[in-house]
């Protein structure tokens, strides 16, 4: 029941991150006063370097990136990207406003904190990867039945032991001189 409830959560968590990055992608591609051209702008301005491949390469992740977390593929690595992301957005565009994103009278602030939350999301990811109902589920590797009995080779001393408290060795190996 926990390996279902965390696949399923892992699930959802992809679906509604996935959407929101493929939203912003859409929106800072093709929207209203967006495109490269405004998001280099908007880079420029705050003094990031490479401004040009600064917006292209966050409209590119945040398209394609989207949609891996949404099929489920390269999760981790989608998962570091969104941290970095939102380091870089916390970093040029809103740690001078504090934590919150709205004001008290519901105004736009410009804060950090949803920019914390997509960064502890990709950690998430990172940690977790993509959870059963994925891509990425699709090509993990089993390990081969014949390799259990070469790992007998690598575990602690007391670990052959059948008792938990024993100190004694099983299966230790005398070396007699030549």
């Amino acid at each position: 029941m926990s390996q279902f409830l965390q696949s399923f959560g892992l699930l959802v968590a992809r679906l509604g991150t996935g959407g929101i990055l493929l939203l912003h992608g859409i929106t800072h591609w093709t929207g209203a006063n967006q495109g490269v051209a405004a998001m280099r702008d908007r880079y420029a301005e705050v003094g990031a370097p490479y401004a040009e491949v600064a917006a292209w390469a966050t409209i590119i992740f945040e398209l394609v990136g989207g949609v891996f977390l949404i099929v489920g593929a390269l999760t981790r690595f989608v998962g570091v990207g969104l941290i970095v992301l939102s380091v870089l957005n916390i970093s040029y565009f809103s740690y001078y406003a504090g934590p919150d994103l709205l004001k008290a009278d519901g105004s736009y602030n410009g804060g950090y904190e949803y920019d914390v939350a997509l960064g502890l999301l990709g950690l998430l990811f990172f940690v977790f990867g993509a959870g059963g109902v994925s891509i990425d589920r699709l090509f993990k590797r089993k390990k081969p039945v014949g390799d259990t009995e070469d790992d007998a080779a690598y575990l602690p001393a007391s670990a052959g032991s059948s008792s938990y408290g024993s100190s004694t060795r099983t299966g230790s190996h005398s070396v007699t001189p030549v």
